[in-house]
């Protein structure tokens, strides 16, 4: 069932290099293997952008599932529209490919937006690695917003939560900008709303998952 963590903040040093990377290019490496990997190269209409330039994938992993039911809750106000491959992943937050089995990453692909969802299917001796990196850069965040309301707002509101040995991050919220008037307690408490509503939908489908 959910367990809920935070860890002493890896050295800012480290994590602010690899946050540099964000917005920038990389090689997008078309030679993806399905059997390996969270997503596969696709020019379709259907294809979803990644943060790479020119970089488009579908999600073949079994986290599809996940993502439509969180979708299906929360209508339009699930945000994040660009994914991350295994590499961006590695450089935002330390986690890389021999810590879990898979893992959906997305995040809201605009220069102000923040909204994401992180969903890691730890290997078992890797759950609390993939937990401590994913509080880190969480604090990281923190500070980087700390002067930016909306934005703060929805770092803060965001949740770590372990369903068996998938380590989920969710920072949804969408638009709070009708909120900011209501001070931050108020758009904390609508972001923690939503927040809770995915996960409450993410844990649902994993443990009738492992019923199966």
């Amino acid at each position: 069932m959910r367990k809920k963590g935070f860890y002493v903040m890896l050295s800012a040093v480290c994590i602010i290099g690899t946050l540099m990377l964000q917005g920038c290019g990389g090689d997008s490496s078309p030679g993806y293997q399905e059997d390996d990997m969270a997503y596969v190269q696709d020019s379709t209409e259907d294809a979803v952008h990644t943060l790479q330039v020119g970089g488009q994938y579908r999600i073949v992993s079994p986290m599809m599932e996940l993502k439509d039911a969180v979708v299906s809750t929360l209508g339009d106000n699930y945000w994040p529209d660009a994914l991350l491959t295994d590499e961006e992943l590695a450089e935002r937050t330390g986690i890389s490919s021999n810590m879990y089995e898979t893992y959906m990453a997305e995040y809201q692909h605009s220069e102000a937006g923040i909204d994401m969802m992180i969903l890691v299917e730890a290997k078992e001796d890797s759950v609390k690695d993939v937990e401590k990196y994913l509080n880190d850069y969480r604090e990281l965040l923190l500070r980087i917003y700390e002067k930016q309301p909306q934005n703060k707002a929805k770092v803060f509101a965001s949740r770590i939560e372990t369903i068996q040995n998938y380590v989920c991050y969710v920072q949804l919220g969408a638009d709070i900008s009708s909120l900011e008037s209501q001070g931050e307690d108020g758009m904390v408490a609508h972001c923690q709303q939503e927040n809770e509503k995915a996960l409450e939908i993410i844990e649902k489908k994993i443990v009738s998952r492992q019923a199966e």
